[in-house]
């Protein structure tokens, strides 16, 4: 029998769908940018059935994540953009695509509705407080919300964005104020500060995610490279005032929330149909492996027999 982890290992190497993202992805790239890349597979039999769990897989260098089918569908249907994002990847920067990987992504719309603004302005809003390396805090929590606070971050590890939200809802009704806060922004986020006197990279972010709502709540769409990367792109490399990005920012806030208020995206995503597509692409998969793997075993199994100087 071909061992699990073989058959994982070698679908994570041809994944059923990997693209590029980030940087490269938007067109804002620099000689120092990484090469993200982003994708799915659909998990070994052994994985969908059986008691192993796969979900992703993360790797540093080159910086890759590869989302089970499961966990890929349930990040776009709590409306995470960055997972949207690799829907829109242009044909050039796709690295890899099957039959799965071409379903997915022509059936896209199924997904879309107006759940993702609401994600979209809270990273927006994230990269925006770094800008000058503030947080916005409630101006009283208690020892017992400070530790609840704490829990979370250590048994759910949300990434900050997540976090931000969470807190966000946890405390909308408390008193907030902004506070100063560079203690928890990365090295290179804080020597922007000093050299250019703000974020310079996380305003870049910044705009250019509300300008990704904004097409999106009108269009149903994003365009990748951005149409004004090179705009981004001098922002990041400080070609920028903070005053032009200050400006540019309060304007595409504004656009921003009008395009939510007018979308006609239906407000959910259209979970039946969604439900429906993952049922028949989990029964694909699995049938197409197990013929799959029956083949293999069988040439297995006679190589043995060959190696043993067994006849059949």
């Amino acid at each position: 029998m071909v061992k699990k982890e073989k058959i994982l290992e070698y679908k994570l190497k041809f994944p059923d769908y990997l693209a590029i993202t980030g940087s490269r992805l938007y067109g804002t790239n620099t000689p120092e940018s990484d090469e993200d890349t982003r994708g799915f597979i659909v998990a070994p039999f052994e994985y969908l059935a059986g008691l192993s769990d796969f979900e992703q897989q993360v790797l540093d260098k080159p910086d890759q994540v590869i989302f089970s089918l499961e966990k890929f569908f349930k990040l776009l249907l709590r409306g995470d953009p960055t997972t949207l994002e690799i829907l829109f990847t242009p044909p050039h920067q796709i690295l890899r695509c099957s039959g799965i990987g071409y379903h997915v992504r022509d059936n896209r719309e199924l997904f879309i509705c107006k759940k993702f603004a609401r994600r979209i302005r809270g990273y927006a809003l994230s990269e925006w407080r770094k800008v000058r390396g503030e947080q916005l805090v409630p101006t009283k929590r208690t020892p017992d919300e400070d530790s609840i606070i704490e829990d979370i971050r250590q048994l759910f590890h949300p990434k900050k964005e997540d976090m931000d939200e969470i807190i966000s809802l946890l405390f909308k009704n408390h008193a907030r104020e902004i506070r100063k806060n560079t203690g928890k922004l990365g090295e290179k986020r804080k020597q922007q500060i000093e050299k250019f006197g703000f974020c310079v990279s996380s305003a870049s972010h910044s705009l250019r995610l509300l300008e990704e709502l904004i097409e999106l709540m009108n269009t149903g769409k994003i365009t990748f490279p951005r149409p004004n990367a090179g705009f981004l792109r001098d922002i990041k490399l400080g070609k920028v005032s903070l005053d032009e990005v200050e400006d540019w920012h309060t304007t595409l806030s504004c656009l921003a929330e009008e395009a939510e208020e007018k979308s006609e995206l239906p407000e959910k995503p259209k979970i039946k149909s969604i439900h429906q597509m993952y049922n028949e692409l989990m029964a694909y998969a699995i049938s197409v492996d197990d013929r799959k793997r029956l083949y293999f075993d069988s040439f297995l199994q006679t190589s043995e027999r060959f190696a043993l100087g067994i006849k059949s």
